[in-house]
This record gives structure tokens, C-alpha cells and sequence, in this order.
């Protein structure tokens, strides 16, 4: 039988065919039904906001209270911190550093002056007249609670896109783990077939730094595998090149001193297609290239240098 060679597959195929968007139904309808449960609670949690007292109610019992607050009335964060800086610098507190909405929370609990100056901010700031004499109306329109407000923090579709905005950290971090565990898995039945070990997000010494996947261990690389899945553009696109850079010129030097070690990046995802240079620059660094849909070809990859193992 003649030895499997690998085929590295050029920049146009890689680039023409990436996943743009990684869907896993199962997932989806986990996320959703996560949405449909914060939306129903939060909802409840906030029917009882309709007079000074029920505010006040809300924000003692409800650790999350003033984030929730300051998203559904679409207050900004850091001019909200501002304004109670500047309530805290007028009423003596001692200041240090400022706080965020846990400490300010924190505070209003063991100030009675202090929760009364905030409950006023956030109920009818806009009508105050001293704060008018010191905040710009820009900052302050929103810092109501009136007819108005109480029907967006009653309408289960603001809240739906508020519970939304604050799980796409979650959802993001957890496709990147479905990603990789569907990586992980075609790597494992490869090792399995050829009787090797492999090790996933690990140091390696040569390199000085932690690799999605290593064959055979840290200490004795033979093939190395960085991954990236991006739907958005960033910066960190960027470093992942040079990272590929310092690789490959370390791996060239191990190379000069008899010790081939093979490297494949796993490059997919809409954001990809917008960093085209960086994306050409890892190929050009790389033994291989894979994809979602070219990941069989890891079976070849391996094949190929299973004697040097």
C-alpha cells in the first residue's frame, strides 16, 4: 500500500470554504429555553416597581438589581457610577476609588442617606431640580421612572433583548467549548486508530505557551494544533498571527536540529473572512490548514507522520 500524503490545502479552498456561522440545535434550544426562564423571572421580580417603596423593595432583595435597572431604563453604566461619585463626593463619603453598581448597591443598604439619595436619582432624577443645576439634561432624561419607563420594565420583549445582551458572553464561550470538544472528538478517534496520546489547552515548553491540542505531549510535540473559531473581527485575529509567526520560526529551528515537528491551525468563523490577511499570513505559517470542512483531512495529517512517532 503507498504511505498516505498529506494535502495542505491552498488559501482559496480554506477562505471559500469556511463556516460563518456555527450552529448546533441542541445548543440553540438549550440557550433559548435558558432566555424563556431568565425573561419569565425577571419579569416577576419587577412587577414590583411601581411606587418609591417597591423600588427600594427591589433593589434590598435583588443583588442584580441595579444592573437590571440600568439596562432596561438604557442608562449608561459609567455616567450612572459619575452621578453617584458625585453624590457621595457631596454628602462627605470618604473617596477613594470609584464604585461600581455591586458597591453602590452595598452602600445604599448601609446608608439610609445614601439609598435615599440614589432612589431619588433613579425614580425622578429628570425632575430634580439641584441635580438639573449640576447634570446636564443629556445625562439625566433617562433617570425616570415614570408611565412610560414602568410599561418597558413590564414588556417582556425589552426584557427579552436585556437578558439577551447579557448571555452573549455566555453563548459565545460556550460554542468555543462545543467547538472544541467537536475537534477534540475527531482527534481522539484519530489517536485512538494509531494508538496515541494527545493533551488539549497544555503548555508546551519549545513554544512557551499553551496549544489547543498537542500529539503526542508537551515535552515530546509531534504535532501541534491551534485552534480559532471568530464570527466578529478583532484585534486578537492579529496576535494569533504573529503567534503563528514565532511558531513556525521556532519549529524551523527544530527542524535544523533533526526534529520534525508538524504545524496545523484550525482557522473557521465569519470573522475570519474579514481579516483575509491575517488569515492568509497563519496559512503561510502552517504545515496544514483545516476547517469544519476539511477536518478529515487530520486523518491524512496523521497518517502521514505516524512513523515519526
Amino acid at each position: 500500500m503507498s504511505p498516505v500524503v498529506a494535502r495542505k490545502i491552498e488559501f482559496d479552498e480554506l477562505f471559500n470554504s469556511t463556516t460563518m456561522f456555527y450552529v448546533n440545535e441542541e445548543f440553540e434550544q438549550a440557550m433559548e429555553q435558558e432566555v424563556q426562564n431568565k425573561v419569565d423571572e425577571l419579569f416577576n421580580e419587577l412587577q414590583s416597581i411601581d411606587t418609591k417603596e417597591g423600588l427600594k423593595k427591589y433593589i434590598v432583595e435583588h443583588k442584580d438589581s441595579l444592573d437590571n435597572l440600568t439596562s432596561l431604563m438604557e442608562i449608561s453604566t459609567e455616567r450612572f457610577k459619575r452621578m453617584v461619585s458625585m453624590i457621595r463626593k457631596e454628602r462627605g463619603f470618604v473617596f477613594a476609588t470609584e464604585w461600581g453598581l455591586g458597591k453602590i448597591r452595598t452602600a445604599m443598604m448601609e446608608s439610609p442617606a445614601m439609598m435615599e439619595s440614589v432612589i431619588n436619582l433613579i425614580w425622578a432624577g429628570r425632575d430634580d431640580e439641584k441635580l438639573k443645576t449640576k447634570i446636564p439634561y443629556f445625562y439625566l432624561d433617562n433617570m425616570a421612572i415614570d408611565q412610560t419607563t414602568l410599561q418597558k420594565l413590564k414588556d417582556k420583549n425589552s426584557i427579552r433583548l436585556f437578558v439577551k445582551r447579557g448571555l452573549e458572553g455566555k453563548y459565545s464561550n460556550n460554542i468555543g467549548d462545543l467547538i472544541l470538544n467537536q475537534i477534540e472528538e475527531k482527534i481522539r478517534v484519530v489517536c485512538a486508530k494509531h494508538g496515541i496520546e494527545y493533551q488539549k489547552d497544555v503548555r508546551v515548553p519549545i513554544l512557551d505557551r499553551a496549544v489547543s491540542f498537542v500529539m503526542e505531549s508537551p515535552q515530546n510535540p509531534k504535532i501541534i494544533i491551534d485552534a480559532s473559531y471568530s464570527v466578529t473581527t478583532s484585534s486578537s485575529q492579529g496576535s494569533k498571527k504573529e503567534t503563528a509567526r514565532k511558531t513556525v520560526e521556532v519549529l524551523n529551528r527544530q527542524r535544523n536540529l533533526g526534529n520534525n515537528i508538524i504545524y496545523v491551525n484550525f482557522l473557521d468563523g465569519a470573522g475570519w473572512i474579514g481579516r483575509q490577511a491575517d488569515m492568509r499570513e497563519i496559512h503561510r505559517c502552517s504545515d496544514y490548514v483545516l476547517n469544519f470542512n476539511n477536518l478529515n483531512l487530520l486523518e491524512d495529517i496523521v497518517d502521514s507522520y505516524i512513523a515519526e512517532f
